[in-house]
């Protein structure tokens, strides 16, 4: 009896496809992930820390976006993972410590193959912290992941994280989510007090909670597999000013 090798081949690609789509979940789920320098020991209470400041977040993208959605997250929400390098590496992988390309390219690639990440995951948007002393690189944050450093690190780790620190997240999440400066802002076309420019998407991490989405990037945002019809896990918005 002959083998029906074509029958077999397209009954293994159906099944495989229809797995793939089984445990792909309709929303990505927020991934926080603690990367500690090899020669540096983890801070016991950034989980913890992270946790309020994420969840408020969550919360204030509930409120602002006005229609019972906002972004779910993972369980356990943040993990916590060494990395084969010192902190030295990272601060040489910036170059004159202010390139912050090269810094994202290094940091990023290394910790997708530490947790598997990768730009525009269906499974997850990542959140990395680096544990690193760079002060001249700032926070950012594109195509389903955002990378933040010690400075936000430091602000975690106290009895409630500063209101600077979680407009900062706010704003680089929305740059994950796919949002970007407004242009005419990066520009100067218009002034910093401009409605544009005082949307979360420019320089509203500095005025939050206080600040809002522009109704394009409101719509845009909903649009977005990342967000869900899910209760955010606090009832209010916590930070300190």
């Amino acid at each position: 009896m002959q083998t029906n090798w074509l029958g077999w081949i397209l009954g293994s690609v159906v099944c495989i496809i229809f797995w793939t789509w089984v445990r792909t979940p309709a929303h990505p789920t927020l991934q926080v992930v603690y990367l500690v320098p090899s020669d540096r020991s983890p801070r016991e209470e950034f989980p913890e820390g992270a946790r309020r400041a994420i969840t408020s977040v969550q919360r204030w993208y509930f409120d602002r976006l006005g229609d019972r959605r906002t972004f779910p997250l993972a369980e356990p929400l943040v993990e916590t993972v060494q990395t084969r390098h010192p902190e030295s590496w990272y601060s040489a992988s910036a170059g004159k410590w202010d390139d912050r390309e090269a810094l994202w390219t290094a940091t990023v690639h290394e910790a997708f193959r530490l947790t598997g990440g990768s730009y525009n995951d269906p499974n997850h948007i990542w959140l990395y912290f680096l544990d690193a002393d760079l002060p001249r690189i700032p926070a950012q944050g594109t195509s389903g992941v955002a990378l933040l450093l010690r400075d936000e690190i430091s602000s975690l780790v106290g009895l409630e994280p500063s209101c600077k620190t979680v407009g900062t997240i706010a704003h680089e999440l929305g740059h994950a989510f796919g949002l970007t400066h407004p242009p005419m802002c990066d520009s100067h076309e218009k002034p910093d007090s401009a409605p544009e420019c005082e949307s979360m998407s420019y320089l509203g991490g500095y005025s939050f909670p206080n600040s809002a989405f522009l109704p394009p990037e409101r719509d845009q945002l909903l649009r977005n597999s990342a967000f869900a019809s899910v209760t955010p896990e606090t009832s209010a918005i916590e930070c300190s000013k």
